[in-house]
Order: C-alpha cells, then sequence, then structure tokens
C-alpha cells in the first residue's frame, strides 16, 4: 500500500491520510513517512483507508502519469491482499479465507520466533518465506517459485532444529533425507507421529508434481501450499524454543 500512496502528490495524499485520522505531516510524504505512519494505525483506519483506495482506485489511477506506475502497483496490492487472504472483486474487499480479527499474521508470529531461537539458519529460512511471497507477488507471478521457496523454507527449518536437537539428543540421520530428519524430530520426543505425518503431508502436498485438487486454481494453489507451509514453520520453532 505504501509504494501505491507514494505515487500520490503530497496534497491529495495528506486529505486522504488527514480522512481517516492519520496524523497530519506538514513535509513531503516519502516511502518511509508512509510506512511508519501505516504500521502506526488503527485496524480500523486501515480496513478504512483500504477500502476506500479499492473503491477509488479509478480516480487514484487518473492522478498518476504515466498510467502504467499505478497499475503496476495496483496489482502488486491485490497480490499482497490474495497472501494474506484477501480478494478484491467489484470494488469491495472480500475475505477469501477465515481470519480471526485482531490476531498478527503466522507470518509476523514466525519471525518473531525465528530471531530469538537462536538458530543460525532463521535468517535463512526469513529469506525464504519472503522469497516464497515476492514469486507470488511477481507480474507475472512465479506460483512454482512461490511454492519451492516455501518447501526448502520448511525443510531448511527442520533440518536446523533436527542438528540443534542432536546436542542434547544423540541419533543419527541423513540431513539430505526429509524423511530422516523428521524421524529424528519424532523420536529425540519435539513430535509425535501424528504431528510427523501432519508436516509431511504438508511438505509433500507442495512438492512438485503433487495433485493439483479439482476446482482449485494455480494462484489458490500456490496461496494455500505458502500458508501451510508457514503455519508449519511456525509450529516447529514454537515447539524448538519452547524446549520441547
Amino acid at each position: 500500500m505504501t509504494q501505491l500512496l507514494e505515487l500520490q502528490n503530497t496534497q491529495f495524499l495528506q486529505l486522504l491520510l488527514q480522512k481517516h485520522e492519520f496524523p497530519a505531516h506538514d513535509e513531503y510524504w516519502t516511502g518511509q513517512i508512509i510506512r511508519n505512519g501505516l504500521q502506526g494505525a488503527t485496524d480500523n483506519q486501515l480496513l478504512g483507508l483500504l477500502d476506500e483506495i479499492i473503491r477509488t482506485q479509478g480516480d487514484l489511477r487518473t492522478r498518476v502519469a504515466p498510467r502504467y506506475r499505478h497499475d503496476e502497483r495496483w496489482g502488486d496490492l491485490v497480490h499482497c491482499l490474495s497472501l494474506d487472504g484477501y480478494r478484491v472483486a467489484a470494488q469491495t474487499l472480500i475475505a477469501a479465507d477465515p481470519t480471526i480479527e485482531g490476531t498478527v499474521s503466522v507470518e509476523d508470529d514466525l519471525t518473531q520466533e525465528l530471531n530469538r531461537s537462536g538458530l543460525g539458519e532463521a535468517l535463512e529460512v526469513i529469506r525464504l518465506i519472503t522469497a516464497s511471497g515476492e514469486s507470488f507477488r511477481r507480474a507475472p507471478a512465479d506460483y512454482n517459485g512461490c511454492l519451492t521457496n516455501a518447501r526448502v523454507a520448511l525443510q531448511t527449518l527442520g533440518t536446523a532444529v533436527a542438528r540443534a536437537r542432536r546436542v542434547r539428543h544423540p541419533g543419527h540421520f541423513d540431513e539430505s533425507v526429509w524423511g530422516q530428519v523428521l524421524a529424528y524430530l519424532r523420536v529425540s520426543g519435539l513430535i509425535t507421529r501424528e504431528e510427523e505425518t501432519g508436516i509431511a503431508g504438508v511438505f509433500g502436498f507442495i512438492s512438485p508434481g503433487a495433485h493439483r485438487p479439482l476446482g482449485v486454481t494455480e494462484e489458490e494453489m500456490a496461496r494455500l501450499g505458502r500458508s501451510l507451509a508457514a503455519s508449519m514453520c511456525y509450529f516447529l520453532i514454537k515447539r524448538h524454543n519452547c524446549g520441547g
């Protein structure tokens, strides 16, 4: 949203943001200033602003020259919303997935847990999850890259956790074989057999050649697979951080 708003002239942007009770700003609205304002906003402010942007995106487009700059940022915003479980239809924001109002996104929670985990691979997992989202938003979208990065993030994290546990829970496994990594996490007491099956199922679901369920588009498959992978990453790192 920041990059889309940054295209507008300062006077118009000032009026738009003040309408939604954002603090006034006397200087030029740089991307960083806009981003800071959005990060400090309430949910109601953000939803109100987003609703107006969606309803009036045609007007916003006419204010930008050349028009393709608006079109590119608008497309990026729509893709970002899709990753967060929303779609835009008939100038309306629609929740595509059930969400719990007021909760922090799984990816935000995942990043926090990774940063406090002490794992040397934490930054690489964050990079892979970020790269997965960037592949989804690319024009044209790279859905294969989206799922590949998400899958590698899950495998990288699982292997890192297993490697760290081996210090206190001696055991042998081939780090290049995902099934052995999961089996070690189970026998070392981190996860149950049912949880092992669930993680393996998600990994298989987003692997190359996995069957796409009937009626699910490639975009929906990529978004769902990425969400499942991020959730499993969060489950693993949370269990690791709790000393499981």
